[in-house]
């Protein structure tokens, strides 16, 4: 067997999702010889792009959480970097709707929780009624900062930043292993396009690999105490005639925000994520999962009908058992230094640039 290439670096951020890009793009200001490995041949391939593309306000997480610490502070740089490099989005806002009293009371709580953590733009608003007669609730709370954005732009230009300081990526190159060593972190990667496998070795290793995190986590520390769970979330597309020009929410369910109704930059309307656990990474629709998806819909928006409803696209989140918050985990062992960032779901891109402030915070360089 041939001998491996070994590449010494300073720093290797692992994963190309919005997490990846951000944190390579926030410490390429700190290192010489940084590098970004991706194991798709594109940036942003899983989580990153099936999603809802929502700038989250930041109502919903407990106070004092990372959601809420990087969900409020992440709003304020994204609307910040959206209109410096002229990226487009919609301060749309967003209702949120009760459809019985048990829901009230829980509408009354967001509103209140989200009161707690600084969101105090938060409006009790029953102009719903007049709006959009197809609607069916019992009361509604406003969210005038919440948006909707061109995601993919943003990502791909905070790439460019990247690369424009120094930062190289390598995309189709896959992590098989990491190994602690006197010299840093040995990971072995396996370039899929080539089949060539080499080793990276990196006294800062940044693992924030989505759906693959927890197993690198694994890899990086045996003591790793985190499980993975993944959640997946269906989207269909909205064939009517009406139109929206705000989000529309229900109340939350324990896995997610609920079904809700958003608008893309075009004014179309989609409907999802639904949320129920699986055990593998499949992105196909299943028309199984169909009946309850429209049910959900129906308790805010009675007309709608099955056949109203084409199917769009899944996306699974990288959550962890048993635990609703992000987890940034992070040591080091002799002179190296690791970073996990763990369940890195909803509302991660709009926390994606905070998130990036957050990991640099954790390494001492």
């Amino acid at each position: 067997m041939s001998k491996l290439e070994k590449f010494e670096v300073d720093c290797l951020v692992i994963g190309g999702g919005v997490s990846g890009i951000a944190i390579a793009r926030e410490l390429s200001s700190k290192f010489d010889n940084i590098f970004l490995i991706e194991r798709n041949n594109q940036i942003a391939q899983e989580t990153s792009s099936r999603n809802s593309e929502v700038i989250h306000a930041g109502m919903y997480y407990d106070q004092g959480s990372l959601k809420s610490k990087l969900c409020l502070k992440g709003k304020e740089l994204l609307y910040d970097y959206l209109k410096e490099r002229k990226i487009e989005f919609n301060r749309c806002g967003k209702y949120i709707v009760s459809t019985s009293d048990k829901e009230s009371e829980k509408l009354n709580t967001v509103y209140e929780n989200g009161m707690a953590c600084g969101v105090d733009d938060l409006t009790y608003d029953d102009s719903l009624k007049s709006k959009y007669p197809f609607l069916r609730y019992n009361e509604s709370i406003f969210s005038p900062s919440t948006g909707i954005f061109d995601s993919h732009s943003f990502i791909h230009s905070l790439s460019r930043d990247f690369q424009s300081s120094g930062g190289n990526i390598l995309l189709g190159n896959e992590t098989l292993d990491v190994v602690q060593s006197d010299k840093g972190f040995e990971v072995l990667v396996k370039d899929k396009n080539s089949n060539n496998q080499f080793l990276v070795i990196s006294k800062v290793l940044v693992n924030s690999a989505g759906l693959n995190a927890v197993h690198l986590a694994n890899l990086i520390d045996e003591g790793n105490p985190y499980e993975e769970e993944y959640v997946k979330g269906e989207y269909y597309t909205y064939n009517g005639k009406e139109k929206l020009n705000s989000l529309i929410y229900p109340t939350p369910t324990e896995n997610s925000l609920g079904l809700h109704a958003t608008i893309d930059l075009g004014k179309g309307i989609r409907f999802g994520p639904s949320a129920f656990i699986v055990d593998e990474i499949d992105y196909s629709i299943s028309e199984d999962q169909k009946v309850n998806f429209v049910g959900s819909v129906q308790t805010y928006w009675p007309g709608i009908k099955a056949e109203d409803l084409t199917p769009g696209y899944s996306g699974i989140r990288p959550k962890l058992k048993g635990i609703q918050d992000f987890v940034v985990d992070s040591g080091g062992v002799s002179n190296s230094q690791y970073v996990n960032v763990l369940g890195y779901a909803s509302p991660g891109l709009t926390s994606s640039l905070a998130l990036a402030i957050e990991v640099s915070n954790r390494l001492d360089i």
